[in-house]
């Protein structure tokens, strides 16, 4: 019985992220677990965001794995690596404004 490692990213920030701002301004709905760690909802895939070291609203590293794959009938056809990538991206240009 072998499954397989959901996708995930690794971003790393030369400047802190607050995490909980980035995903508040582009309306991605998220509940925070702890200090480290925070569960975001990005169209219906559920990801689990972790920083290495710091909260989540301060965080030069974080760690994004898709737990949850899209629902296959909202059509999009998008895989959830093609998903995770475009929610990474989230943080990217959330870090430039």
């Amino acid at each position: 019985m072998s499954a397989s490692a959901p996708p995930s990213v690794s971003i790393s920030h030369s400047e802190p992220t607050d995490i909980p701002a980035v995903l508040d301004r582009t309306g991605i709905d998220y509940v925070g677990v702890h200090d480290q760690r925070l569960l975001a909802i990005y169209r219906t895939g559920i990801f689990n965001v972790v920083t290495e070291s710091g909260p989540v609203s301060n965080a030069h590293t974080l760690q994004i794995e898709c737990w949850e794959a899209p629902l296959p009938s909202h059509g999009d056809e998008q895989s959830p690596q093609e998903l995770l990538e475009e929610f990474a991206a989230v943080f990217d240009a959330g870090n430039q404004s």
